[in-house]
């Protein structure tokens, strides 16, 4: 009994040391984006980047700045910001954080967290052309009264030559559906805003729909 209670206690002790985390075994990695908001001719706006066609990754497709969390960045509000004035050319005082949405744990790898934040206004973009093609912006009255065409994804698995069938000899050989899930598309102007950055924005609008639906109204 005392060697059980000693036992317990050191688990205690150890536990409460550090706070819970996810695990990343999975090779799981951090990333921030920001959703830009901005003052144009046609009211507020979001602003898009194409990803420059030299990127390794999603090359031409449409996204928010942002990008890898670095360990000198000390929070991951701090990883949008850095990111988004290396792409885009400004300093950190010409953006304004709103606040931080729903982060998204992926099932390829990063878990994003998202921004919303405003650009001073008449800001002078400089892109970094090494990772930026081009930038655009929305109207956010379109997005709000926009729906996102919805399209559907499956996810599977399927064990390889080294699983132990020996050990759960009922466990399937071939593709396993494990589940599935929604994915958005906006169209404007010749753009199509798909994937994690239109989840983001699909996220993003109907968080704050009513109440920016009523504030431009009055605008």
């Amino acid at each position: 009994m005392e060697k059980t209670a000693e036992l317990i206690k050191q688990i205690t002790e150890r536990l409460n040391r550090r706070p819970a985390r996810i695990d990343k075994a999975d090779r799981l990695w951090d990333a921030a984006v920001l959703v830009p908001l901005i003052d144009t001719k046609q009211g507020p706006a979001v602003l898009f980047e194409v990803r420059a066609a030299g990127l390794g990754w999603q090359p031409g497709d449409v996204c928010f700045p942002g990008g890898r969390y670095e360990c000198g960045d000390d929070s991951f509000a701090k990883t949008a910001v850095r990111e988004t004035c290396e792409e885009l050319g400004i300093t950190e005082d010409k953006i304004e954080l709103c606040g931080e949405l729903d982060y998204l744990v992926t099932h390829m790898g990063p878990i994003i967290h998202p921004f919303v934040g405003r650009l001073a206004n008449e800001v002078k973009l400089d892109c970094n052309s090494d990772e930026v093609a081009e930038i655009f912006t929305v109207p956010l009255n379109f997005l709000l009264v926009s729906e996102p065409r919805v399209a559907h994804m499956e996810l599977a698995n399927r064990a390889t030559a080294d699983f132990p069938f020996d050990l759960l000899p009922r466990h399937p050989h071939d593709w396993y559906k494990r589940k599935g899930y929604n994915i958005y598309f906006y169209e404007y102007q010749g753009h199509v805003i798909w994937g994690l950055t239109a989840r983001i924005l699909h996220g993003s609008v109907s968080y704050t729909h009513l109440r920016a639906h009523e504030t431009l109204a009055n605008l």
